[in-house]
Formats: C-alpha cells, sequence, structure tokens
C-alpha cells in the first residue's frame, strides 16, 4: 500500500469540492434538498438524466474488454456489469436503467416514451474503445473518483430529498436507494486502482488532471445538463 497515493486520493477529493467540480456540488441536488424546484422540473431532470445515462453501463464493459491480467480486477468489473444489466447481485431483480423507470412512472412516462426520450448527449453511445494499458488504471481510477464514488452520496441525499420534500414513495426512488448502498463501498476499491500508478511516471498527477476534467463533465449529466431551469 502506498501511504502517497492514499494521501493523493484524499487531497484530490478535497479539491473536487473545493472546485465545486463533484457531481454532489451539482445545483439540481441542493435545489431539491431546499425543495426549490416544482415536480415538472424534476420530471425534466429525469427525462434528460434518464436518456443521456441509459447506456452508461458499457463504459463498464470497455473498461472489461481492455482489462489487464489481472484476475481480481476483471471479476469485480464483470460483477458489476452484471449486477447493471440483470440486479441480481443486489436482489432487485432488474437492469439499473430498468428501476430508474420507476421514477419516471411517477410523471406517468412509460417505458416505451422513456426510450424515445432524445438524449442531450445525442447520438453518442459509450461503445467500446481501445484503453491503451500504461493508461488503463490511470482512466479507471478517474472514472471512479469523478463516477462511482461521488455517486453513493449524491444518491442518498436524493432519495431523501424526494421523499420528503415531494412524498416520492420508497418505490419511485428505488434507483437512488440502491446506489446509494451499492456505491458505498466504492471509495476503497478505486483508492487500490490509483495505487497502482503511484510509481509511474506522472501517474498520479496523470489521474488528478483525468478526474478533474472528467468529474466537469459528470456534474453536468447530474445536473441534467440544466434542462430543469428552463
Amino acid at each position: 500500500m502506498s501511504t502517497d497515493s492514499d494521501s493523493f486520493v484524499t487531497d484530490l477529493e478535497n479539491e473536487l469540492r473545493e472546485k465545486r467540480l463533484s457531481l454532489v456540488d451539482a445545483d439540481f441536488l441542493h435545489a431539491v434538498e431546499r425543495k426549490e424546484v416544482t415536480m415538472d422540473q424534476i420530471r425534466a431532470w429525469a427525462k434528460a438524466f434518464y436518456a443521456a445515462t441509459r447506456h452508461g453501463r458499457l463504459t463498464i464493459g470497455n473498461f472489461y474488454a481492455n482489462a489487464p491480467d489481472d484476475p481480481e480486477l476483471r471479476r469485480e468489473l464483470a460483477e458489476n456489469i452484471f449486477e447493471e444489466e440483470t440486479g441480481r447481485i443486489s436482489g432487485v431483480g432488474r437492469c439499473h436503467m430498468d428501476v430508474f423507470e420507476d421514477l419516471l412512472e411517477a410523471f406517468d412516462i412509460s417505458p416505451e416514451e422513456a426510450a424515445k426520450i432524445e438524449s442531450p448527449l445525442g447520438d453518442h453511445v459509450p461503445q467500446g474503445h481501445a484503453i491503451p494499458p500504461e493508461t488503463f488504471y490511470v482512466d479507471l481510477s478517474a472514472y471512479g473518483f469523478s463516477v462511482e464514488v461521488p455517486n453513493a452520496e449524491f444518491c442518498d441525499r436524493m432519495a431523501k430529498a424526494l421523499r420528503e420534500n415531494y412524498g416520492l414513495s420508497e418505490h419511485n426512488v428505488r434507483w437512488f436507494t440502491m446506489h446509494a448502498e451499492l456505491d458505498a463501498g466504492h471509495g476503497e476499491e478505486f483508492r487500490k486502482h490509483a495505487r497502482k500508478v503511484a510509481d509511474l511516471p506522472n501517474g498520479l498527477e496523470q489521474v488528478r488532471e483525468k478526474t478533474l476534467a472528467l468529474a466537469a463533465i459528470t456534474k453536468n449529466v447530474w445536473d441534467g445538463f440544466g434542462v430543469w431551469k428552463a
């Protein structure tokens, strides 16, 4: 274990918060917590977020396809994909984005209608692309610190605010409570990945640069691209 890399991760997480780049700094989350948005605005956010993220699990599949000869890593990635597609590890028994449709259901949006929502990302779908072996753990760490790790807090806070401020049911917010539970342990997992780049030339600084850049993009997605403000 590299104490230096662990300190680096702590400093990186602090930098993300100081610069308000974390997805938990998204304006929408804070507006929901302060009960400053209408149900119509929540509906607009939910549509945009769903359309932009419903193919997101392909990103994890791409990491698996490019993974080095690391059995533990491959097992973790395979379990993540399996859970995303089937929900059988968590016990929900459904694809995660099908669970998000329980929130859309609160706004009378059917699965058929949801599938036709135009994505704010246009035609972009995160299909496979090559990840150079020398940057694999850099890219994986950046993804974890900008998406997987902070999403646990985002989801925990969002579920609570939607229930308490807007009266949504446990059924409606299941996607959030599910991810609050599943993503809660990812911090140590991605710290472990970051340790593997600590000895590479400029490795941790590469993680920092890629994390800051990806976090800014991720924050915009988790903020629903601001469509709820219109």
